[in-house]
């Protein structure tokens, strides 16, 4: 009881010191310096590698704009075909429903792989687009989707309940996570700087179309079809911080749950993952400090709501328990 009292104000301290860092930097960049900058514009203009509106990536840069996306996209195609197969811990009359909703998001799952990820956009730049691009991954969508529903059926039932209220919250996370960032993105309409400085290089003041994170741009004006106006809050920092989602199944694996200082190795490893890729991000140009650092807050805020929902009480999803308890 004493361990569990200590773990428990530990935890508190620290969420209240991390919160209180990312409210003191949001506060700091609503600020302007001396000269009437915004600081969060100075921080993306000081870390830029642009050249005449060219950016240049820089290995960090790639690779965490390609590995920062995959925390919650996989969720979707690992968790759908699981959760196919627990359609016996549903009620009779909703298990043909709850059947076929999974086979929808497992489909929608790959879809998102297929079509959304920073390694598709590569693809796209190799030359490797319009119709056929299309056609050919619509196919490998439909046969990964497939087979994952099909490969669903060969993981142990003992696995599939122990993970089932881990999966629901999983995936109900993703889904409201998504819907918030980019509801907020479309809401905001706030240019990136990498389309900033290609407004530099036309010989245009595009530092003049920066908005201050709080401000939601109501103008709604677009300089180009090529320009992205999604920089607020940031898609990348959003899926990057589902990596936590480790520090929940850390709840439902009897295995690690016997290893208490697996807890910490995870929630440092987390913690890193998603400072790491927010940094990449602003020094890939595409986004300012301040859409990582809300959109990473939010993020996780909906993360720790969601999990304190579905973990709150040892009742919850009872079914998966006693599916268990039978079978031992």
């Amino acid at each position: 009881m004493e361990q569990q009292k200590r773990d428990k104000i530990i935890s508190v301290v620290l969420h209240s010191v991390v919160i209180a860092v990312a409210v003191a930097l949001l506060v700091f960049l609503a600020f302007k310096n001396s000269n009437g900058e915004y600081y969060d514009l100075l921080i993306n203009k000081a870390l830029s590698k642009s050249i005449n509106g060219n950016w240049a990536k820089t290995a960090f840069a790639t690779l965490f704009s390609i590995i920062a996306e995959y925390p919650a996209y996989v969720i979707l195609p690992i968790f759908g075909p699981m959760l196919f197969y627990c359609s016996d811990l549903i009620e009779k009359k909703y298990r043909t429903l709850f059947k076929i909703a999974m086979v929808v998001l497992t489909f929608g799952g790959w879809i998102i792989l297929c079509f959304k990820s920073e390694v598709i956009d590569m693809i796209n730049e190799a030359g490797f687009d319009g119709i056929a691009f299309y056609i050919v991954m619509g196919i490998v969508s439909v046969i990964c989707a497939c087979l994952s529903v099909f490969l669903g059926r060969y993981i142990p039932k003992e696995t599939r309940y122990r993970l089932f209220k881990f999966a629901l919250l999983a995936i109900t996370y993703l889904l409201v996570a998504l819907v918030v960032n980019q509801g907020l993105k479309m809401l905001w309409h706030r240019m990136r700087f990498r389309d900033m400085l290609k407004e530099n290089a036309l010989g245009n003041d595009g530092y003049s179309y920066f908005t201050p994170w709080y401000a939601p741009d109501t103008s709604k004006i677009e300089l180009s079809p090529d320009y992205e106006y999604k920089s607020f809050p940031s898609g990348h920092a959003n899926s990057a911080t589902h990596i936590f989602l480790l520090c929940a199944l850390w709840e439902c694996l009897p295995k690690w749950k016997e290893k208490k200082w697996l807890l910490y190795v995870l929630n440092a490893g987390c913690f890193l993952f998603v400072v790491l890729t927010a940094i990449s991000r602003i020094c890939d140009d595409a986004h300012f400090l301040s859409d990582v650092v809300f959109s990473s807050m939010l993020s996780y805020g909906i993360y720790r709501l969601l999990k304190y929902l579905y973990f709150r009480k040892g009742t919850n999803f009872a079914c998966a328990d006693e599916a268990i308890a039978k079978m031992e």
